[in-house]
């Protein structure tokens, strides 16, 4: 029962993310709360965690950010199934590992979104969009993973509790 907390919060972080984060911006650029909410709990879940969480809140950011469905869920859905497979290599917990795996993830994203945006026939400038905008949210994202960490890893530890109804010693 307590899964559908993760849920919750990928629709809670969408809605903020297109009301009140769009006005949290460095050099034009605003964090995606999203993928390092979904990214985080890839990291310390696995790959089936990343496949059920980035496809759900991909197709909300499609929906509510993107004219194209399938850019968002696609390019989250692949960084945070690499980012799963990953979680058994790796000490999760760690916060340095966390800021490192989001600064590559992010830029591997935003690739990702851009490749998309070039085989849709979008007219960009493909290296300056991916220096000025793709760089910058990988350190912004980074950034902030760093002070959100410990929290998504608690609230991940919380929410992965399996209690049962008989699990505790009966009275009687």
């Amino acid at each position: 029962m307590r899964g559908i907390y993760k849920y919750l919060i990928v629709i809670l972080l969408v809605l903020l993310q297109s009301s009140f984060f769009r006005f949290v911006d460095i050099l034009g650029v605003k964090p995606d709360v999203v993928f390092i909410f979904v990214f985080s709990l890839s990291l310390l879940n696995g790959p089936w965690e990343a496949i059920y969480l980035s496809l759900f809140a991909g197709l909300l950011q499609d929906i509510m950010f993107n004219r194209a469905l399938g850019i968002y869920t696609f390019a989250l859905l692949l960084v945070s199934y690499i980012a799963g497979l990953l979680n058994k290599n790796i000490f999760r917990e760690s916060t340095f590992v966390a800021f490192v795996f989001t600064f590559i993830g992010t830029l591997f994203y935003n690739l990702i979104i851009m490749f998309s945006m070039v085989l849709m026939k979008y007219q960009f400038g493909f290296i300056e969009e991916f220096l000025n905008v793709g760089m910058i949210q990988a350190v912004y994202n980074s950034l902030i993973v760093v002070f959100v960490y410990k929290y998504i890893v608690n609230f991940n530890s919380y929410v992965s509790e399996k209690k049962t109804l008989f699990s505790r010693k009966s009275r009687f």
